[in-house]
């Protein structure tokens, strides 16, 4: 599935449907930018996207903004991780979605290692043989074995611009994309962009 992140696309072929694609790393690595492009992307494709959102952390408008048909998405609130896994569980096997996100970014991570590892070869069960993409956003990899494509996105890199000593203008961010599974030499690099 193309993520209309041209960058991206060209070195990993898109995001894999019927398997477990697990996206992390740290705050401010441009996942959220991540998010909004797959996910405006799908939903202008003709795709039904579902959000669970564990921290209750999803900003409709920036992701409207982003070109997202918000009719096309469902967002699904959470109170915790707990709930988060079993309303991803129950969206999962219920069908008729093109991406299933479980963003468990605010979630801390020692938190997250109690997850039975059960859960996560459930995932990968249900999702398997279906059209569906399972998107799972991260601090650091959870989904382990589980995860057909696992990718790695460092902090960004800010761009600025002026010349004042005492202050300049932020003009986007310089995100790169590490494949770690499956494994690949190349690095995929985009820029996005701060909208005046």
């Amino acid at each position: 599935m193309p993520t209309g992140i041209i960058g991206f696309d060209v070195v990993t072929g898109g995001i894999l449907r019927g398997a477990i694609n697990e996206i992390y790393g740290p705050a401010s690595s441009g996942k959220t930018t991540f998010l909004h492009a797959l996910v405006a992307n799908a939903c202008a494709n003709g795709e039904f996207c579902s959000l669970v959102d564990a921290s209750d952390s999803f900003d409709p408008a920036s992701a409207s903004f982003a070109g997202t048909d918000l009719s096309r998405l469902l967002w699904v609130r959470c109170s915790g991780p707990e709930q988060a896994i079993r309303s991803a569980d129950l969206l999962v096997h219920s069908g008729g979605w093109g991406v299933i996100i479980l963003d468990l970014t605010d979630v801390r991570p020692e938190t997250l290692r109690k997850i039975p590892l059960s859960y996560w070869y459930r995932f990968k069960r249900a999702v398997e043989n279906t059209p569906a993409a399972f998107i799972v956003l991260t601090r650091e990899p959870q989904a382990k074995n589980c995860a057909a494509m696992s990718l790695e996105l460092p902090p960004a890199r800010p761009v600025w611009s002026g010349a004042h000593r005492d202050f300049q203008l932020l003009r986007g961010l310089d995100i790169r994309v590490t494949p770690r599974k499956p494994v690949r030499s190349e690095t995929a690099e985009f820029r996005a962009k701060a909208l005046a």
